[in-house]
């Protein structure tokens, strides 16, 4: 089912690897629970104005990169947004698809009430589900979310599968001998990745050839696979980030590319009436990324809203204020989203609780390893590299038979919770 290397020029190759690494980079990191920070999901586009950012999610997950054009409605009825929030946000500008004045992007904004909401290209998966009834992309999800649960395990588990196997190499081993989409219908599904190619960029390339995609459609397809991977693509974003933050660099984003083209081209294989739709679906994905003059609408109106919400902001800090009460409880928390919800209750339960944030509850960039432990933690902000390690191990004899003491008490417990016990 794969293309002979020799029908694929370097030229080919370059390009589609280049496509690979940019919608990589479209994908904006999730931060795991013991280190979560809020991360900008337009991470990706900072490249993009919004309008442009606007068509290039719409094409790649169906989703919007504004609020609703009712919201904007509603908050121009309402007076939050004025005519001169309107004109300069107009004048700013530099769409040729902008409305021409302040009122008729007014009706610019009451049309795109009755829109519809924006829908992605489809993936072979979809059009296949079309076509057999069978829900491929849910099948795709649960088989490929099972094994990503475990390979990326971070020590919850009992045991991981595969530990220090890449992740392409792993979901190969893995899938081989997973029948969950040959009982689906996906026949020789378990003998197609058996033949696939043993490197992630040989996988790309050659499923990449197998689908037809060209090198023009090749960044915004791949970014919508990767879009379609339930959140896992995030994680290995992330491990991209901590692997650069290392001036290091970690190919798991194209591991996991590799994982979803294999399956693309086995579901297109299996259900060869698709091929015309796909094919315009390749071609569709070849345009260039234009917002539509809704889009840009919608990008003006949010720009007239952001000017609408800093001008009422400005107005209040200029405002005299009357000079408050000492509390009766003042508490620091740190400046962390996580602290949020803590901060907002404690000021719910009485007026007199003042709360305030603290940005300097960390002294040291620094990582430090506790004693009898195999783990070095980060004392610091998650986006920064640690300069200084710590530890609190002591005497080194005590400290490694301490270690191997608790490293046996984890195994047994393991051994009583497995399956094998």
């Amino acid at each position: 089912m794969f293309h002979k290397p020799s029908q694929i020029t370097p030229v080919r190759l370059s390009k589609v690897l280049e496509s690979a690494e940019a919608a990589a980079r479209a994908i904006p990191p999730a931060f795991p629970l013991d280190a979560t920070v809020a991360v900008n999901p337009f991470l990706g586009q900072t490249k993009d104005d919004l309008a442009t950012a606007a068509a290039r999610l719409a094409r790649v997950s169906g989703s919007r990169a504004t609020r609703s054009a009712a919201e904007y409605s509603a908050a121009i009825r309402a007076g939050q947004i004025i005519d001169a929030d309107l004109q300069a946000a107009l004048e700013a500008s530099d769409s040729p698809l902008k409305p021409k004045s302040v009122s008729a992007l007014k009706v610019a904004a009451g049309n795109a009430e009755t829109a519809p909401p924006p829908r992605s290209l489809p993936t072979v998966a979809d059009l296949a589900a079309e076509a057999t009834g069978t829900d491929w992309p849910s099948v795709i999800e649960k088989t490929f979310g099972l094994w990503a649960a475990g390979h990326f395990d971070r020590g919850q588990a009992l045991w991981t599968p595969t530990p220090e196997t890449d992740a392409f190499a792993a979901w190969r081993a893995w899938a081989m001998h997973d029948l969950t989409p040959e009982i689906a219908g996906l026949a020789g599904f378990c003998a197609h990745v058996g033949e696939a190619p043993d490197t992630a960029e040989r996988a790309i390339l050659f499923a990449s050839e197998a689908l037809g995609i060209t090198d023009e459609a090749a960044e915004t397809a791949f970014h919508r696979l990767l879009m379609d991977l339930g959140g896992w693509s995030q994680h290995a974003r992330w491990l991209l980030w901590q692997a650069e933050l290392k001036e290091e660099t970690d190919r798991t984003m194209a591991d996991l590319l590799a994982i979803r083209l294999i399956w693309e081209e086995a579901l297109l294989a299996h259900v060869p009436g698709i091929a015309d739709r796909w094919a315009e679906t390749v071609s569709a994905h070849a345009l260039p990324v234009e917002p539509s003059a809704e889009q840009v609408a919608l990008a003006i109106l949010q720009d007239a809203a952001d000017r609408a919400h800093q001008r009422q902001l400005v107005a209040a800090l200029d405002g005299a204020a009357e000079a408050p009460e000492r509390p009766e409880l003042q508490a620091a928390f740190c400046i962390d989203v996580r602290s949020e919800v803590f901060r907002r209750a404690l000021e719910s339960v009485d007026s007199r609780i003042e709360t305030i944030g603290f940005a300097g509850f960390f002294g040291l960039p620094l990582a430090h390893r506790s004693h009898a432990s195999d783990i070095v933690e980060a004392r610091l902000p998650v986006l920064l590299n640690p300069a200084i390690e710590t530890t609190s191990q002591g005497d080194p004899e005590t400290d490694r038979a301490d270690r191997i003491s608790a490293r046996a008490s984890r195994a047994w417990g393991r051994f009583r919770q497995a399956a094998v016990s």
